[in-house]
């Protein structure tokens, strides 16, 4: 060999031992793609889940509105007389046979056995309530006067409202009562009395005789009694009567104390017999006849 090749082989040698290769580019990672058969079923399970909450408020709608009551129906019985009275006021007559009616608008309240008849005007709210004489199941409901454009009124219409479910029952003796909600807040009391000396009264308040209606029919007396807890939060009436010697009390009362979501009411009955005066004794007296001795002379 040449020397003089030495020294090019020496170079040649230290630049390939000397020389580093360029690192490789770090590799970018590719997103995550999810398959075409993963991605359906997520799809299909959130759609499944957005029909099944949608079902479920359409069935919660549903059931909310099959649980609201429906209105009873009109009584085949039942009818209106509409009569003409001065000025804005009207006469109409509510109908229905062996019931006991009520019309009420605004503080005006008038109770009749088989009918009723108050002034009203037609242009006010007209509130109505019918009782069975015999099971005192009621029935409450709104009237409207139907007017023309020149005033006058064509006829009366009737539109039942509610049935009402009795919140307490009272029977015992020769009454029987059944208490539902008021169409305000509070209580209505409804009672069948048989006997001839009855009454009934408030227990509170000046006007004693306040919201207490009553009728006579055949030989029983009907009452209605309204129980509304104002600002004293406690209202309540009593009502009283003799059968033979004993007397019955039957009290109402409405209560609600502070904090409370709504009233509560009471309805119970006592008896006892009736102290009778009898008139005093007279003392008798026996008399000896003493003998008639005829004189001689």
């Amino acid at each position: 060999m040449k020397t003089y090749l030495l020294p090019l082989l020496a170079a040649s040698l230290f630049a390939s031992g000397c020389a580093k290769h360029a690192p490789e580019a770090a590799a970018v990672p590719e997103a995550a793609v999810a398959p075409a058969s993963e991605a359906a079923p997520a799809a299909a399970s959130a759609s499944a889940s957005a029909s099944a909450s949608a079902s479920a408020s359409a069935s919660a709608s549903a059931s909310g509105a099959a649980s609201a009551p429906e209105p009873p129906a009109l009584p085949e019985e039942m009818r209106t007389i509409l009569g003409k009275r001065g000025g804005q006021k009207i006469t109409l007559t509510v109908v229905h046979p062996r019931h006991v009616v009520l019309l009420v608008q605004g503080d005006k309240r008038v109770l009749g056995s088989n009918e009723v008849a108050l002034a009203v005007d037609p242009k006010e709210p007209i509130a109505w309530e019918t009782t069975d004489r015999q099971t005192l199941e009621t029935i409450r409901g709104e009237a409207f006067v139907d007017l023309r454009d020149d005033g006058r009124f064509d006829a009366a219409t009737l539109r039942p409202t509610t049935l009402l479910a009795a919140v307490a029952e009272e029977a015992e003796g020769r009454h029987a009562c059944k208490a539902f909600e008021g169409a305000r807040a509070g209580f209505d009391v409804v009672c069948r009395v048989e006997s001839l000396t009855v009454a009934a009264a408030r227990t509170f308040g000046d006007a004693p005789l306040d919201r207490i209606q009553h009728v006579e029919a055949n030989e029983q007396t009907f009452f209605r009694m309204e129980l509304e807890p104002g600002a004293d939060g406690v209202d309540a009436t009593v009502l009283g009567y003799a059968a033979g010697g004993r007397g019955h009390v039957v009290r109402a009362e409405a209560s609600r104390l502070p904090g409370e979501a709504g009233p509560a009411l009471v309805l119970l009955s006592e008896s006892r017999m009736q102290p009778v005066r009898l008139p005093p004794p007279h003392p008798h007296r026996h008399r000896i006849p003493r003998p008639r001795i005829d004189r001689f002379d």
